[in-house]
């Protein structure tokens, strides 16, 4: 009976090994909202989702987009699309819409659609979530440690969660030009791994870690 627990007991560790994705996963929120439950972009948030992450995006390889889609009863993922679309224009990719953020989503949906991917391709894979339920998919829907995360001093709009193995490697700024970084007039250090510039040693150190 021993042995029978021991065989079990690796045959289980196998498959949570082998059922973790190659693909590098990486998740963000909606850009920058307006005050008062205003819809659309802020002046800022524009910028991020027209300017800076297209260019970012277009240097990591990746080949699929998910994204929570507007939900007007459970009131979630209003501003994810234009976010979203001009990244997806960029790089010519659709934006699959079919896991939201509600309640009546199943907490696998997207993890089986990760899991899908990956079995034809290992191109990386973007998803844009409603900004308050960021935690709610690392946590029980892609059932993520998420420590990491969770030792930030609180979610903001510039966070890149990256995913490798089913587990958060890192989670940093994406660094957008005129819009991330230090405030003007303090001395604060920013940590290496809170930069995420698209071109430079920074890209390449992430992408060293996402291979360890």
């Amino acid at each position: 009976m021993l042995f029978n627990v021991r065989s079990l007991t690796s045959l289980l560790l196998f498959a949570g090994i082998a059922s973790a994705i190659q693909n590098t996963v990486y998740v963000i929120t909606n850009a920058e909202t307006p005050s008062l439950s205003r819809p659309g972009l802020t002046p800022v948030g524009q910028k991020r989702a027209t300017e800076c992450l297209p260019a970012l995006f277009s240097t990591l390889n990746i080949g699929k987009i998910i994204m929570c889609p507007e939900n007007d009863d459970s009131e979630v993922c209003f501003e994810t699309l234009a976010t979203t679309q001009p990244t997806a224009t960029a790089l010519g990719l659709p934006i699959d819409t079919s896991c939201g953020a509600d309640e009546n989503t199943d907490d696998d949906c997207v993890t089986d659609l990760l899991k899908k991917f990956a079995k034809n391709s290992t191109e990386s894979v973007l998803i844009v979530w409603d900004f308050q339920e960021l935690g709610a998919l690392l946590g029980e829907d892609l059932d993520l440690d998420t420590d990491d995360a969770d030792a930030d001093d609180g979610i903001h709009f510039d966070l890149v969660t990256v995913v490798v193995k089913n587990k958060i490697k890192a989670v940093v700024s994406q660094n957008c030009t005129d819009i991330d970084g230090i405030a003007t007039g303090t001395d604060a250090v920013v940590p290496s791994k809170r930069s995420f510039s698209p071109r430079g040693s920074k890209l390449r150190s992430l992408q060293s870690r996402e291979k360890a």
